[in-house]
């Protein structure tokens, strides 16, 4: 019975002095401030408020906190005054455009990538020629003549010329040379077994100019 008694006193005598020592640790290593939430504001441990927004929150190490800096500069901006005084200052109202007008000038080279070469190539607009082509289709009354013109700049009207003789007493109707400048002429009423001769033309920037002479012989 004496032993029972003396362990209960030493175990009670034990449970004090951790319960003490448990107390007085905690107590010490408890700042002023406790922080609450992860990247939010801090909560006083003694008064239970929320820090001030405006003001940086020092925590138990010593850090600033970064997002209530944040957010203490989002509310600075509310203090930003613009002054549109300006808009009415003599100063202001006497400005005027002085600005430059750039006159158009020639593009460069064509290809900037090209190698660079003292010779100078000048660029030359190709003059309008009229090509006779064989003809086509030809039977004992009819043919279609064919003719070409290797460029449309400054063409209006083509048309034939065409003869039993090299004279070329006949002439077709005015035609429209297509984009590529190719046209064509269906002629009717000539003799069977008969040569014929023709040539093609056109008006190059008003005046008449046509190509060589060729030949058919109808059926």
């Amino acid at each position: 019975m004496k032993t029972f008694n003396k362990f209960l006193i030493v175990f009670v005598t034990v449970l004090f002095i951790g319960g003490v020592y448990s107390y007085s640790s905690t107590g010490v290593n408890s700042g002023p401030f406790v922080k609450v939430a992860q990247g939010s504001s801090l909560e006083s441990s003694a008064s239970g408020a929320l820090a001030s927004t405006t003001t940086p929150v020092v925590t138990s190490t010593g850090s600033v906190s970064s997002d209530t800096a944040f957010l203490a500069s989002l509310m600075s901006l509310n203090r930003i005054k613009i002054d549109t005084s300006i808009f009415t200052n003599k100063a202001f109202m006497a400005l005027v455009n002085n600005s430059v007008k750039i006159d158009k000038v020639d593009p460069g080279r064509t290809n900037p990538f090209s190698p660079i070469s003292t010779v100078v190539v000048a660029s030359v607009t190709p003059v309008a020629k009229v090509v006779t082509d064989p003809a086509t289709t030809i039977t004992d009354k009819s043919v279609i003549l064919n003719g070409t013109i290797n460029s449309t700049s400054g063409v209006t009207d083509a048309y034939f010329e065409y003869g039993d003789t090299t004279n070329l007493s006949l002439t077709t109707p005015l035609v429209k040379p297509s984009l590529v400048g190719t046209f064509i002429k269906n002629v009717l009423g000539l003799t069977p077994k008969t040569d014929y001769f023709f040539r093609s033309c056109a008006k190059i920037n008003g005046v008449a100019t046509c190509g060589d002479v060729a030949s058919f012989t109808t059926k």
